[in-house]
């Protein structure tokens, strides 16, 4: 017990002959004509000018009236970061979602390309035979009548779901069967 006693006061005398060097190395240079530099702006400034201060100890006002004002600040602009924060993984949430809707569409019409002629609506417009589904560009090519070897007409067609719209070539192909811009070659 005595041990620890004289333990706690050895470290508070190392303590107090440490503040008094501090004290002492500021004092000296407060009267000294040192020259320092300062990190910022590079502008030279005498120490003996300047406050200095053991920061261990209560601020002189002025470092205090600064210190409040970088606190504040900071306070100020750790409030910003954290707004942003919050924006953000708002947004990405409403991305995630947004990827998660496409990708769900996509899906689904990938499914519903090799589903649809299956349908019996999808039957009651056209013969299933007449259908060569293609999966590139577009869907399904409808050769009707081609179960009776008597075509009639050629259909390109796309199954969208939702509100997917035409990919640009899919226009593409759309406008050039609508301006006639379609052949028929042998190779």
């Amino acid at each position: 017990m005595a041990s620890k006693c004289a333990q706690r006061k050895t470290a508070r005398l190392v303590r107090i002959r440490e503040l008094r060097i501090v004290a002492s190395i500021l004092d000296q240079l407060q009267k000294s004509n040192l020259i320092a530099r300062c990190p910022n702006c590079q502008g030279e400034f005498q120490l003996s000018k300047t406050t200095l201060f053991d920061g261990t100890k209560q601020f002189p006002p002025k470092a205090e009236s600064k210190k409040l004002e970088l606190t504040g600040e900071f306070d100020q602009l750790n409030q910003e970061i954290k707004d942003r924060l919050e924006a953000l993984k708002k947004l990405k949430v409403s991305a995630d979602k947004t990827s998660e809707e496409r990708a769900l569409s996509t899906g689904l019409g990938k499914v519903m390309q090799n589903v649809l002629p299956h349908f019996k609506d999808f039957n009651r417009q056209v013969t299933m035979e007449d259908c060569r589904f293609i999966a590139a560009q577009l869907d399904i090519i409808v050769f009707e009548g081609a179960s009776t070897n008597n075509i009639k007409n050629i259909t390109f067609m796309d199954a969208k779901t939702g509100k997917a719209p035409l990919q640009k070539n899919q226009k593409q192909i759309r406008d050039a069967v609508n301006d006639g811009k379609v052949r028929s070659e042998l190779f």
